[in-house]
């Protein structure tokens, strides 16, 4: 039985990625002809089909752009800015839609350890980083074994797999720090004109601030499950504080 569903998986998959595709084409001939609204509409349905690419997201930024909903314009661009063949577009747009805000945030520089580790997750990936902890991990334990077979280096080689072990289990450190900042961390966008920040999640509470559309917000996702409807977050500009989830969009 299972065989069989497979046979069909593999049978309609590629009909299904024609489909998709000839549905990217016409609303980028949508999107040529100006019609932003229903190439929006068109990208919306390849999303919601589970499709991902940096092209996608870049050309709904510009359509978003287009339509003066500049908040959902950057939401998608920062999107697109992750992916190595639009990186480079989608940064060259978010310049031109951040002059667009009328309103600023103050941005307050990110730790250096902080950015040290979202570095590391960018440049390598947290699998990669496991991948090269479990590649010194091998070579400490080899250079062990090998000290119980070469008596005349067996010091010389023991300290260096104790020494290959340490830097192994650093770098298995550094990926359980990365993945935990990608789990527990999230990148929210303001997409509506603004926003109150509150001390708590409780519209009565004292507010901390305001988000204005285009702010750009940190998200804990694992504050944020304390409190349906609201997150918790992170300003640009250092302040702490909940806000309801409508109006901000996340990744």
């Amino acid at each position: 039985m299972k065989k069989s569903y497979l046979f069909i998986l593999l049978f309609f998959l590629p009909s299904l990625l024609f489909a998709q595709q000839a549905r990217f084409d016409m609303a980028n001939d949508l999107l040529d002809d100006q019609q932003y609204r229903d190439a929006l509409k068109l990208y919306h349905e390849i999303d919601e089909m589970g499709y991902e690419s940096g092209a996608l997201w870049l050309n709904m930024g510009y359509s978003y752009s287009r339509l003066d909903s500049l908040g959902k314009a950057k939401f998608y661009l920062l999107r697109s800015a992750q992916y190595p063949e639009t990186e480079s577009l989608a940064n060259e747009y978010l310049v031109y839609v951040n002059e667009q805000f009328s309103r600023r945030s103050a941005v307050l520089p990110q730790l250096p350890w902080i950015r040290f580790f979202y570095s590391l997750e960018e440049q390598i990936g947290v699998r990669g980083l496991f991948f090269t902890a479990l590649f010194f991990l091998n070579i400490a334990a080899a250079l062990i074994i090998a000290s119980w077979f070469f008596r005349n280096r067996a010091l010389l080689l023991k300290r260096s797999g104790l020494g290959t072990l340490i830097i192994a289990g650093v770098v298995f450190g550094a990926a359980l720090y990365a993945n935990h900042l990608n789990e527990r961390y999230g990148t929210g966008v303001m997409v509506d004109r603004q926003g109150q920040v509150f001390e708590q999640a409780d519209p009565e509470s004292a507010p901390v601030s305001t988000a204005y559309e285009g702010y750009q917000l940190q998200v804990d996702y694992y504050r944020s499950d304390e409190a349906d409807g609201w997150y918790y977050v992170r300003l640009q500009n250092g302040q702490y504080g909940w806000i309801e989830r409508d109006g901000l969009m996340v990744f």
